[in-house]
């Protein structure tokens, strides 16, 4: 049985456990994040734009979640007339609702707090907070797996769980052991690009990126793998 670990946020995280293990996965996860909602004039400025047939784009899954939880099905007709934008995750979180995304950035950026782009107030709308989960014990379990080499992959689905685990492993460890512990004795699985790139950036190339920038698309990905 193959041993997958990965971070989530505190919303997401058991039903990833439950969906990772009905693939046939041997669990690790820990959470990296807690989600909460923002104030409700961030998303009046999404309306607004809509409304005026301005483009919107969402930079990341949670964002497009966290707009359906507020619009509900309300969400789609709004955004019928406007252009609408996302990338990776994001846009196939979209699709899935039945709203047809393109590829980019462009009108107002939908997404996290202190998380966006630099640039004018009423072009950002940040639809939540992030708040770091710290270094629990199940995160904790999971880099002592990677420094022993328990773990066969280690599965990331966003630049923020990437940066929020390099950190920990880093403060643990110190870098170049750290380092050591991800290149050697772990293969690591990107969720879509962006989450690639903040690999990259932290001079981890990942060994897999998923062509289906889902968490099923991920699994399946790293099921394929093994299977050849």
């Amino acid at each position: 049985m193959t041993r997958l670990g990965f971070m989530r946020t505190t919303r997401r995280i058991l039903d990833s456990v439950k969906e990772a293990e009905s693939m046939g996965f041997e669990v690790m996860a820990a959470p990296y994040a807690t989600i909460t909602k923002a104030d409700d004039r961030e998303y009046a400025k999404i309306a607004d734009a809509a409304a005026a047939g301005k483009p919107v784009s969402f930079l990341t899954s949670t964002a497009v979640e966290m707009c359906l939880d507020h619009f509900k099905k309300d969400l789609a007709p709004m955004l019928s007339g406007c252009r609408v934008y996302a990338s990776g995750s994001a846009a196939e979180c979209l699709r899935r609702n039945g709203i047809e995304a393109e590829v980019g950035e462009d009108g107002v950026l939908i997404g996290e707090e202190g998380g966006m782009p630099e640039g004018a107030a009423e072009m950002r709308a940040a639809v939540y907070r992030s708040a770091e989960a710290g270094i629990g014990s199940p995160v904790l379990h999971m880099m002592i797996a990677v420094k022993r080499g328990e773990l066969d992959w280690l599965a990331f689905t966003s630049p923020a769980a990437v940066r929020s685990f390099f950190r920990f492993m880093d403060g643990k460890y110190g870098e170049d052991d750290s380092r050591t512990y991800l290149d050697d004795h772990v293969k690591i699985a990107a969720m879509d690009e962006p989450t690639a790139a903040a690999l990259e950036k932290l001079g981890r190339k990942p060994d897999l990126v998923s062509a289906d920038p889902t968490f099923r698309g991920l699994l399946q990905a790293v099921k394929d793998q093994e299977s050849s």
